[in-house]
């Protein structure tokens, strides 16, 4: 791994159309105009194209298969595609032989897509105990999911301890990928119970993280979701914003399989 001499911002966004919905028994199609795929890419395709930044998209398999044209948008916008499980399942919770076809399948149709995902973030963001060893044995260089066993209702609103997360070689090979739940939008316009609601009041807490980040040259990762943050232009705006005082900083902004060349070390 090389040194890293600036902070970085690990820049990733999950989840594509209607796959939760299928999981969920509430559809078995894609909707193709959906505000998701039809406002919320676009808008943030636009928006990482007007500072030339690329991102990590993490893509559910079955996603990967109906939605070709976005796929196809991502790719051309020089960005990097990541599995995030079949259909937006509680990964969590599968028996070892369905997580395994989940992950198979998955990569698959990324096959038939030309992808070949260098890394996964478990759907609902949390891994469960076999997903690891899945991962390591189909190849994957790196994960970017959680351990906890369930999502938290309240976020940290003092967040000045926090300066950036660091990388771990796991004992399988696999580099662990951290993140934080507070620097998730779906966790604060939707989940916690004292979530930033307000786009302008999320840009200014996500802003203090990052201006702490930079003190240390650490490393920080956000996501967000088309279908949260893309559909609403004073949430793109207010993202817009934190990238803007990321590269005003100095800060390297880079998809997950970059960000990781540019760790000091490995714990």
């Amino acid at each position: 791994m090389g040194q890293r001499d600036k902070p970085v911002l690990c820049l990733t966004f999950d989840n594509m159309g209607a796959a939760h919905d299928v999981f969920l028994g509430k559809a078995s199609v894609p909707d193709m105009n959906s505000p998701a795929i039809t406002v919320g890419f676009p808008n943030i395709l636009r928006l990482l194209a007007t500072y030339d930044l690329h991102a990590t998209f993490f893509v559910e398999g079955w996603s990967a298969l109906h939605y070709g044209d976005v796929i196809e948008s991502i790719l051309r916008g020089g960005h990097h595609i990541g599995l995030h499980g079949w259909i937006h399942e509680e990964f969590l919770d599968l028996p070892e032989r369905t997580a395994r076809q989940y992950v198979n399948d998955g990569l698959q149709v990324m096959k038939l897509r030309g992808i070949r995902p260098a890394g996964f973030r478990a759907p609902g963001g949390r891994i469960g105990p076999y997903g690891r060893q899945i991962e390591a044995e189909q190849g994957f260089s790196f994960d970017s999911s959680r351990q906890d066993t369930s999502v938290p209702t309240e976020v940290p609103l003092e967040i000045e301890w926090y300066a950036g997360d660091g990388l771990k070689r796991l004992p399988n090979g696999l580099i662990w990928f951290p993140w934080q739940w507070f620097m998730i939008d779906m966790i604060h316009y939707e989940y916690a119970s004292n979530g930033l609601r307000d786009p302008d009041d999320l840009a200014a807490y996500w802003s203090k993280v990052i201006r702490n980040i930079a003190r240390t040259n650490g490393l920080v990762t956000i996501i967000n979701h088309a279908h949260v943050t893309g559909v609403d232009p004073k949430r793109v705006a207010a993202l817009e914003k934190v990238l803007e005082l990321a590269l005003e900083l100095g800060f390297d902004i880079l998809p997950c399989e970059q960000a990781m060349h540019r760790t000091e070390h490995l714990t």
